[in-house]
């Protein structure tokens, strides 16, 4: 590869990609358990965008492109990523539910992990349609060209996830409010 070349793709990578490296470290933190493991999702996201450049077709859509490539390397080696496998299995650096909450309180710090965990239970469909809209800041239709669904069932799962989010952190809503019904 020529040396402009290479360049000019160096440079396209910062100006279009990097600038969105915070977004794509805070979802893959949601896709998956611990901080190191999703260090080396967005690595490998990195690495595979930056193979695949060119064909990034309109760079006001580097964002999305961005978050597709993050899905794809995450669908691709689910089970190296799984928030389900026991963190004593992987190796690597422990999770320290504090670190989450940065400057916030200790109370500050338990909400957000436990909202964490909840999101980390929720079937993967659910979850990325939450991790999309709620850390990615995605439209509906952005979030259907991403996942390659129609935009009406991004609004299903989204509806589903969030419900089963309540439920989650909040035990006993879904069963009462179905007991209410059938009376």
């Amino acid at each position: 590869m020529d040396g402009r070349v290479a360049g000019g793709r160096v440079r396209r990578f910062e100006e279009q990609i990097l600038p969105h490296l915070p977004d794509l470290y805070r979802a893959a933190r949601r896709l998956v358990r611990r901080a190191d493991v999703a260090e080396d999702l967005v690595q490998e996201t990195c690495l595979r965008a930056f193979a695949a450049l060119d064909q990034l077709r309109h760079p006001e859509s580097a964002r999305a492109w961005a978050f597709t490539v993050l899905r794809s390397v995450f669908l691709r080696d689910a089970a190296r990523w799984d928030p389900a496998t026991p963190a004593s299995s992987r190796a690597g650096a422990e999770h320290h539910p504090a670190s989450a909450s940065g400057d916030g309180s200790p109370w500050q710090g338990a909400l957000i992990e436990e909202a964490r965990l909840a999101t980390q239970g929720l079937p993967i469909a659910f979850r990325e349609v939450v991790v999309l809209a709620h850390i990615g800041g995605f439209s509906y239709r952005e979030m259907a060209g991403i996942l390659g669904v129609p935009v009406g069932t991004v609004m299903s799962r989204l509806f589903r996830a969030r419900r089963l989010l309540r439920a989650a952190l909040r035990p006993g809503v879904l069963d009462d409010k179905r007991s209410e019904t059938r009376r």
